[in-house]
């Protein structure tokens, strides 16, 4: 855990946070994670290129940072969650009210994109 704090004071050193936001991540990684049968959950996200196995962006966040999480994700990102019809704020409503396994599944130009919790 001490890592983490060190980790986010380092964004915060950087710039890539500002204090408040800072501040919450910290207060975050105090509390214990969401869990379920004494396992800690995570939103996992993956992304495949081609017909590989292997996926190239590997990324777990724990459930208890999705919402300062998704603050993140670049308008880009955002503007094709819209054309696929995927509703970032919705997700994170269903992964609050305790929904499980996969949450998005995309296939475009050779790539697929799963979002799923574990």
């Amino acid at each position: 855990m001490e890592e983490e704090k060190i980790r986010i004071l380092k964004m915060i050193e950087e710039g890539k946070l500002n204090a408040e936001e800072g501040a919450r991540l910290l207060e975050t990684v105090g509390e214990p994670s969401k869990e379920v049968k004494g396992k800690k959950r995570f939103l996992k996200i993956r992304v495949y290129e081609g017909n590989l196995e292997k996926p190239k962006v590997n990324v777990n966040i724990p459930l208890g940072l999705i919402k300062l999480a998704t603050r993140f994700v670049p308008e880009s990102a955002r503007a094709k969650f819209r054309e696929k019809e995927i509703d970032l704020d919705e997700i994170v409503q269903q992964i609050e009210a305790g929904a499980e396994g996969r949450i998005v599944d995309v296939e475009e130009e050779g790539e697929r994109v799963e979002i799923f919790l574990e």
